[in-house]
């Protein structure tokens, strides 16, 4: 890869994370300004936008419900992250352990993909139905039935 492309993938890398962030169009052009030096215009940042976009959708027919599921799952995968960063950055500075919201939040990222993905379980239908637990004990300890009874 020689460095203008790898410069490029670069800009893209910046580009797809803010975007994911949820960044305005000019607020993205600012960051990789500041983070690259390289001046960004709009009809360039769109057409490295729709590079990215595609990207994501590859393997796929491209439509814009798989994008968009696509799209999500990355700012779920960017937020699961920062999360994970922070709580590791809780345990080193509180001794009890860390602070527990992070793994809150670490857990309602995982819902969310689960949702996603269609593997969600509706835990408040399960939570609101009565359950009854059957018990069915059959002892048998490699010995046949007569010496379990006691003959």
């Amino acid at each position: 890869m020689s460095e203008k492309e790898f410069e490029k993938e670069r800009v893209k890398e910046i580009i797809a994370e803010c975007y994911i962030k949820g960044y305005s169009k000019a607020k993205i052009m600012a960051r990789v300004h500041n983070l690259t030096g390289e001046k960004m215009y709009p009809r360039k940042l769109n057409r490295l936008l729709s590079e990215i976009l595609e990207s994501w959708g590859e393997n796929s027919t491209i439509e814009d419900q798989k994008i968009m599921r696509a799209l999500e799952l990355k700012k779920i995968d960017a937020l699961e992250a920062e999360l994970w960063q922070a709580w590791e950055e809780s345990k080193s500075l509180d001794e009890g352990g860390g602070d527990a919201r992070y793994l809150s939040e670490i857990r309602r990222c995982n819902e969310q993909r689960s949702k996603l993905l269609g593997l969600n379980i509706n835990h408040t239908a399960m939570e609101n139905t009565p359950t009854t637990v059957v018990w069915n004990e059959r002892k048998s300890y490699g010995t046949d039935d007569k010496t379990n009874r006691g003959s």
